[in-house]
C-alpha cells in the first residue's frame, strides 16, 4: 500500500512543472500583455493627435512620435530584451546586400519616376499633385534661396527619417506582426506612415489622396524590406535615401516647368 502511494506520488510530481518553468511562462504571459497594451496605447495615442493634426493643420502628431520612440528604445532595457528587437544590430553591408533591389526600386526608380505622379498626370491633376507635394517643405524649391535651404531640411530629414522608422517598422509594424502577421502589419504601418503627410494638405480630394499613396507605397517597400532584414539602419538608409532622390528629382522639375 505504501509502494503504491509512493508511485502515485512519484507520477504527480513528475508530472507537474517545474517552479521555475511556471515562474518563467508566468513572466513571458506579463510580458506579452505589458507589450499588448503599449501597443494599443501608443496606437490610440498616434491616432488620436493625428486626428487633431488634420483638423488643426499642425503636426500635433509629433508628441506621439516622442512618446514612442521612448518606449521602443526603453523597451531592451525594461524586457531585458536585445536592440535587434528593434532592429539595432549589426551587419548592415549584409542585410543591404540581400534587398539593394528593393532598396534601389524605391529610393531611385519610383522618386524619379513616381507611379502616382504618373497617375495624376493623366487624370490632370499633375501639377496639383506638384504643388500639394511641395505644400509640405517650408521653402520655396524653385528659388534660389530655396535652393540652399533645402541643404538645411536634409540634415533634419537625416533625423526625421530615423524617428519615422523606428516608430512605424521597428515598433508598429513589428509588434502587429505578432497579432495579425507580416503583410497586413506592413500595409497598416504604411497607412499610418501615409496619413502623416495629408496633415495641412490644401489640394483637392483626389490630389491628396494620390499623395497620401505615394507616400503609402514608400511605406510598403520600406516595410517589406524591414521585414526581411529586420535590420532598422538598412531601412533608415533607404528612406533617407529616397528623400534626398526625391528632392534633387522635385527640384530638377520645378525648376525646368
Amino acid at each position: 500500500m505504501h509502494a503504491a502511494d509512493a508511485e502515485v506520488r512519484y507520477l504527480s510530481e513528475t508530472k507537474r512543472p517545474p517552479a521555475d518553468a511556471s515562474s518563467k511562462s508566468t513572466a513571458e504571459a506579463r510580458q506579452e500583455r505589458r507589450t499588448r497594451y503599449e501597443l494599443i496605447g501608443l496606437l490610440a495615442l498616434y491616432l488620436i493627435t493625428l486626428a487633431v493634426s488634420l483638423v488643426k493643420g499642425q503636426d500635433v502628431f509629433i508628441f506621439a512620435y516622442i512618446m514612442t520612440v521612448v518606449v521602443a528604445v526603453g523597451g531592451p532595457r525594461r524586457h531585458g530584451k536585445p536592440w535587434s528587437s528593434i532592429g539595432i544590430k549589426t551587419g548592415f553591408r549584409a542585410d543591404l546586400r540581400s534587398v539593394w533591389w528593393l532598396a534601389a526600386l524605391d529610393a531611385i526608380v519610383f522618386q524619379i519616376l513616381p507611379p502616382t505622379v504618373g497617375i495624376a498626370f493623366l487624370l490632370g491633376y499633375g501639377q496639383d499633385l506638384l504643388a500639394q507635394i511641395t505644400g509640405r517643405m517650408p521653402v520655396d524649391v524653385a528659388s534660389s534661396a530655396g535652393l540652399a535651404a533645402i541643404g538645411a531640411l536634409l540634415v533634419v530629414a537625416l533625423v526625421l527619417t530615423l524617428v519615422e522608422e523606428l516608430v512605424f517598422r521597428a515598433t508598429f509594424q513589428e509588434r502587429l506582426s505578432i497579432y495579425v502577421g507580416t503583410p497586413a502589419a506592413i500595409l497598416t504601418a504604411a497607412i499610418l506612415f501615409g496619413l502623416a503627410h495629408a496633415v495641412g494638405a490644401t489640394g483637392s480630394p483626389q490630389v491628396v489622396l494620390l499623395d497620401v499613396a505615394g507616400v503609402v507605397l514608400d511605406g510598403i517597400f520600406f516595410g517589406i524590406i524591414y521585414a526581411r532584414t529586420h535590420n532598422l539602419m538598412v531601412t533608415w538608409a533607404t528612406h533617407y535615401a529616397a528623400d534626398v532622390v526625391g528632392a534633387i528629382a522635385l527640384v530638377t522639375v520645378l525648376r525646368t516647368v
